[in-house]
């Protein structure tokens, strides 16, 4: 086995992601880049805020094609995926409905992927076809990938689902759209990351970097030491309150949320999705993420750079900018 070189959310900017292939060593060639020896994966979420949707879109579909790249499924190729899904159950709207005030603010999550494969067009549609070829998550060789959350039983019923509905059809894609149904609760956990309710806890709900009040905080499934509510509910550093005040820190409440999702395999799994900040250093012993805020302007995008079996590191993260 090479080198895999594991990448975070690209978001749209395929500036970025050159020139973070060019600081791992791949070179341009016939049109897709490449390093010998060495294959990159992708954890999901090409698409979205970023200003170069399909250039993003199409430098990683070529290194997939061309066999030198793996990808999972992140949760904003599936939210795009159920946003061309129609409703049965309300006809002319669709899965990730285009109505009300949900579908403005459905329309505002998708606007820059929107303006470049404008809806309904033949570019549109080929490219979701594509995104449901992606896998959900990967085993391979030494490691394993997921976008959100690595949780064996979820994945395990997911294999289920997925056989019994071909795949991801449109029958699975309304299932795991609606909420309370089995595959919602599953797509949830994998591809968005599973959550507690802050209220149980006696804490108020956070806004999160789009300003939207959140009343549910993400679990921290990754760190086998936390114990209490401050450190398994992740919350973005500087996050605001409901009152726009800075957001208080949690209690050191007894919290055992993440006991049953916490991953305690020898094997290392890599994710993203989380919008971590600062250096890039390793989630928990054997979790790593790869996720650093790219899809904010100002900040990288991040790759990890496993070599082997040896102890993990952070000296093997890389990010560009650097």
């Amino acid at each position: 086995m090479g080198a895999y070189d594991i990448v975070g959310d690209v978001h749209g900017y395929a500036d970025k992601l050159e020139g973070l292939l060019k600081a791992l060593g791949y070179k341009d060639h016939d049109g897709t880049f490449r390093r010998a020896g060495s294959q990159v994966i992708f954890v999901g979420d090409l698409i979205d805020r970023g200003p170069q949707q399909v250039d993003t879109v199409n430098l990683v579909r070529s290194m997939v094609d061309a066999g030198t790249a793996q990808i999972v499924m992140g949760n904003h190729e599936f939210n795009a995926i159920s946003y061309a899904t129609e409703n049965p159950d309300r006809p002319g709207d669709f899965m990730r409905s285009h109505e009300g005030e949900k579908g403005q603010t459905h329309q505002q999550d998708h606007k820059e992927f929107l303006e470049e494969f404008r809806f309904g067009s033949a570019r549109h549609r080929e490219v979701l076809s594509w995104f449901r070829t992606m896998p959900l998550w990967l085993s391979l060789d030494e490691i394993r990938i997921v976008h959100a959350c690595w949780h064996e039983p979820s994945l395990h019923a997911l294999r289920q689902a997925l056989a019994a509905s071909n795949g991801l059809s449109d029958e699975f894609i309304i299932e795991a759209s609606t909420k309370g149904s089995g595959a919602h609760g599953l797509i949830e956990t994998t591809l968005k990351g599973p959550e507690l309710h802050l209220s149980d806890y006696g804490a108020p709900p956070f806004r999160d970097k789009g300003m939207r009040l959140r009343y549910d905080a993400r679990i921290r499934w990754w760190d086998d030491r936390a114990t209490t509510l401050r450190e398994v509910a992740e919350i973005q550093l500087g996050a605001l309150g409901e009152d726009m005040e800075p957001y208080p820190q949690l209690s050191r409440t007894p919290c055992d949320k993440s006991e049953a999702l916490r991953y305690d395999d020898a094997v290392p799994v890599y994710f993203g999705h989380y919008w971590r900040s600062g250096a890039p250093t390793l989630a928990g012993t054997r979790t790593i993420c790869v996720d650093y805020s790219a899809g904010s302007k100002a900040e990288s995008l991040v790759a990890y750079r496993y070599e082997g079996s040896g102890d993990l590191s952070d000296e093997n993260f890389v990010a560009f900018p650097g």
